[in-house]
């Protein structure tokens, strides 16, 4: 009964670790798929410097990720924070001490070595230096012998080998009408099948199912851009150049785009100057559950799947 008691102890705390891990995986795909990705970017620009900063945040700035770039300091960073704790900073300091263990380690090894080291004597070293003084001198004579074989297969060798490329180059002449009509061959298959391929890629282009499918992509494209776009921007910007005509077709340009960037950006121009500075910043916010319902509609399509094993 004993024994039975233990076995249902432990499976009963491997049942309770499971349903811990699996709470913890289910928060974190609900966390996904409905906390919000929020996002802000700010940036200037004047007539000396300019900069920027941009940072991604999750779980109410709980996990954040931010780079920055400064000119007027010339340096450009990133940095990671989880609770408000910066990963980079602590993963740093977490090598320096590996580092100082690994320092002290070695040290110790060579103090240890240093304290039980001991001299050769010096009629072993007499006697070493005999053996590989002969040993030296073996090898010397060795060597004179095996380079005096070596040259007279070197001389062999070049003379079979200006044999052989002379009767190589003869070969090559009498090959040479095979070659083209060869080359010529190759070459009417290869238009072929150029002709082939293109004819195939023109009907597949033209086939109802994939106008579907990149409608199908148009169309769920133009969802996620409208629903990742950033809600807000605010800021300002002063541009000109010497040309007015120029600086106002630029400026009619930019009034296409009124409807993204709306009232509270405002857009000052020179016709006199020119001058290109100002500041903006924006912010916004992304849903997974909204992504996903997007790539779920474009992967579950058949004309989508008919397209992916046409190129696969």
């Amino acid at each position: 009964m004993a024994v039975l008691h233990i076995v249902l102890m432990i499976l009963k705390f491997i049942g309770i670790l499971l349903l811990i891990l699996l709470g913890i995986f289910l928060l974190t795909v609900l966390g996904v798929l409905f906390c919000p990705v929020r996002y802000s970017a700010q940036g200037y620009k004047d007539e000396n410097k300019y900069g920027g900063k941009a940072k991604v945040s999750w779980l109410c700035h709980l996990v954040s990720f931010s780079v920055w770039y400064d000119s007027s300091q010339g340096e450009a960073g990133y940095g990671v924070r989880i609770f408000g704790i910066p990963l980079l900073k602590v993963l740093e300091e977490l090598s320096k001490r590996k580092e100082k263990k690994k320092k002290k380690a070695k040290a110790a090894k060579v103090q240890a070595a240093e304290r039980e080291g001991r001299e050769i004597p010096e009629q072993d070293k007499a006697s070493e230096e005999k053996t590989s003084k002969e040993s030296s001198e073996a090898k010397e004579a060795l060597e004179e012998k095996g380079s005096r074989k070596e040259q007279r297969g070197e001389d062999f060798r070049q003379t079979e080998g200006k044999a052989q490329r002379l009767l190589g180059k003869v070969k090559a002449i009498f090959q040479i009408p095979g070659k083209i009509f060869e080359a010529f061959r190759k070459f009417q298959l290869t238009a072929k099948g150029i002709c082939d391929k293109i004819r195939k890629i023109k009907n597949f282009l033209e086939s109802e199912k994939f106008k579907r499918g990149m409608c199908l992509i148009l169309q769920e494209g133009k969802k996620m851009l409208a629903h990742v776009k950033s809600r807000k921007i605010e800021g300002r910007i002063k541009f000109g150049t010497e040309d007015p005509c120029l600086t106002g077709e630029i400026l009619g340009a930019a009034g296409i785009f009124y409807p993204l960037y709306g009232e509270n950006f405002s857009i000052e121009p020179c016709f006199d100057q020119t001058v290109l500075e100002g500041t903006i910043s924006l912010k916004g916010r992304m849903y997974g559950i909204v992504l996903l319902i997007s790539a779920v509609k474009i992967l579950r399509s058949r004309d989508i799947r008919y397209i992916i094993r046409h190129f696969n």
